[in-house]
């Protein structure tokens, strides 16, 4: 160590004695020549300004080299571990496994975005050719991609092939099975009887015999919108001759499918008022028939522009030859859908109508099983968390005191529960149920959600947390819109997809709790929005992180604020002396009289 600082001293000292003497020759050069000595400094400014960007540009270089190494090093660990262990998704490329959509090109393009047919390719020529002889042809926006269904497996099926995550599942289900110890314990040592959660249960199907016959009665009208869309297609072909008579029959019949949807709606949500059913049975009730709803839409939009295609084939024909045999030539060239082709997709897990879907060649009986059985062991969870947590937190909203520490401690108190309600909900519809119907109709693309817990962007988590949804959404809501409605304007179709999301979504859990507190609306409409934009340009730590921690605080705040007005109402009686007395909260009136 001694020796290493007389080195440096040393250094220090010649260092020095050569910017002594650099000052010596710098006076010595003023003195002589003022002009060459202004040019030196100058040059020697220059040169020091030039050499620190060096190092700076250098520095900056090494830095981005050494990131891009790392992603490149990142990139073959993740397509190594893909190819030991993910075997699940390490599929090649060119077969877009867990892709969900195809770029619509003019070889594909179709009228109903179809994978495109002998006949669908005459009826976009027939269309074509029409547009070129009318001299009518116009600017279209650029055209969007198309669904496209394959057979594949759901992300967690693929997932769960793996022992590492096997493990984490098997995780999971232990903690299941030691609440489940738990609450038998509970009840046994406190109570003196084991409930299992029966009495949850059996407070809330209370009326399903009323819901599974307005789920018959719902079915049998949903068959006659068949037999009504297919005698629409037939008269309107008829009368291909008479364009005011067809113009006036298609439009009459626009207008009594859009109130016939209404009033579908209307009695759903009205009969859960007027049956006075409970949570449970009011959403069986009101999902299904949202459900329905979409399904008819998605059948009769689709097979709609078939029909429409149909008839610029017939104009065409019949211009040239007008005789009967060609109009039933052309009538047949549309070729409406079977009726069990119609009836598999009613039953099918999915919302976008195609005449047939990618098929698996048996049913995996203990896959299928698997998934029942998970469906009852979340539904036990369920009825553990309510009696346990809601009910113990809530029930007595508005015969309590209430101060805001004990409301913060109870928001507080609820965030991990209402998060795991939230979680297994996901599970429970979006992986077990729909997997299991998947797997009893040999349904093939099994793709209901995507990897969106990976999401750093509320763009990506709204597009894969519910695919199903989403791609109803999608095809229907803002395609349209873009084509049709803001011709190519991409941010106002986008914002009406989010509010019509909001607005069912807000319908739904008004009716089931018969209250109107807008919170989803708000959560979904507003802040969502706002997040859309926020965090769009985030890196992907800090966007995933904002993600997650806006989900779980928003989830804790949206099943607390719905419990609480819940049981505000139960406990606390109030009269509406004015319209707007609807629009404050009971809890608020409760505690503020």
């Amino acid at each position: 160590m001694s020796e290493q600082k007389i080195e440096s001293a040393q250094s220090e000292q010649k260092q020095n004695q050569i910017k002594i003497s650099a000052c010596k020759n710098g006076v010595e050069m003023k003195k002589a020549n003022p002009d060459k000595y202004t040019s030196a400094l100058e040059l020697d400014y220059l040169r020091e300004r030039l050499h620190n960007l060096q190092d700076i540009l250098l520095k900056d270089f090494k830095k981005r080299i050494n990131e891009e190494i790392e992603d490149v090093v990142q990139e073959l660990r993740q397509h190594e571990l893909q190819l030991n262990e993910f075997r699940g998704f390490a599929k090649s490329q060119n077969t877009n496994t867990w892709s969900n959509r195809i770029a619509v090109t003019a070889d594909n393009q179709t009228g109903n975005g179809n994978v495109p047919t002998e006949s669908s390719e005459k009826i976009c020529t027939a269309s074509g050719d029409n547009k070129i002889l009318s001299g009518k042809h116009k600017k279209q926006p650029r055209p969007l991609p198309d669904k496209v269904f394959i057979v594949r497996e759901s992300y967690l099926t693929a997932l769960l092939e793996v022992d590492h995550m096997r493990t984490i599942y098997h995780i999971f289900a232990t903690i299941l099975l030691m609440l489940l110890i738990q609450s038998i314990s509970y009840d046994y040592l406190a109570e003196g009887r084991v409930y299992f959660g029966l009495g949850t249960f059996k407070s809330s199907l209370v009326k399903i015999e009323y819901v599974f016959g307005i789920w018959l009665l719902e079915h049998t009208i949903v068959f006659l919108l068949y037999y009504a869309f297919k005698m629409w297609a037939n008269v309107r072909v008829k009368l291909a001759r008479q364009p005011a008579l067809q113009s006036f029959w298609s439009h009459s019949c626009l207008i009594t499918y859009i109130s016939a949807q209404l009033v579908f709606g209307y009695v759903a949500s009205a009969l859960c008022v007027k049956l006075e059913l409970t949570f449970i049975t009011s959403s069986i009730l009101l999902l299904e028939s949202t459900r329905l709803l979409m399904k008819m839409h998605s059948f009769v939009r689709t097979n709609a522009a078939r029909v429409l295609a149909g008839k610029l084939k017939t104009d065409a024909l019949s211009s040239d030859v007008n005789d009967v045999r060609d109009q039933q030539s052309s009538a047949q060239a549309i070729r409406l859908p079977s009726f069990s082709s119609y009836l598999y997709f009613l039953f099918a897990p999915t919302l976008i109508y195609r005449d047939s879907y990618p098929r698996t060649t048996h049913i995996r009986w203990k896959f299928a099983l698997a998934r029942f059985m998970e469906v009852v062991a979340i539904a036990f969870v369920y009825s553990y968390l309510f009696e346990r947590y809601i009910k113990a937190q809530y029930e007595n909203i508005g015969r309590e005191e209430l101060s805001l520490r004990t409301f913060v401690i109870k928001l507080h108190s609820m965030v991990m529960p209402n998060n795991i309600i939230f979680l297994c909900g996901f599970y429970l519809i979006l992986h077990s149920w729909l997997n299991f119907t998947a797997e009893l109709l040999r349904f093939g693309d099994r793709m209901f959600y995507k990897d969106w817990w990976t999401s750093h962007t509320y763009d990506a988590y709204f597009r894969n947390w519910n695919v199903v949804v989403h791609d109803w959404l999608y095809e229907y809501i803002y395609k349209d819109s873009y084509n049709y409605l803001f011709k190519g304007s991409k941010l106002p179709a986008t914002l009406m997809v989010f509010y019509t999301s909001a607005l069912v979504h807000e319908h739904i859990i008004g009716f089931a709790l018969r209250l109107f507190f807008p919170v989803m609306f708000c959560f979904f409409g507003g802040f969502a929005v706002v997040m859309v934009f926020l965090f769009r340009n985030a890196s992907k730590r800090v966007g995933n992180f904002a993600v997650w921690s806006t989900l779980i605080i928003g989830n804790g705040l949206l099943f607390s604020l719905y419990s609480i007005e819940y049981y505000a109402r139960q406990n606390c009686t109030r009269t509406y002396e004015s319209w707007t007395d609807y629009f404050v909260p009971t809890v608020w009136t409760c505690y503020n009289k």
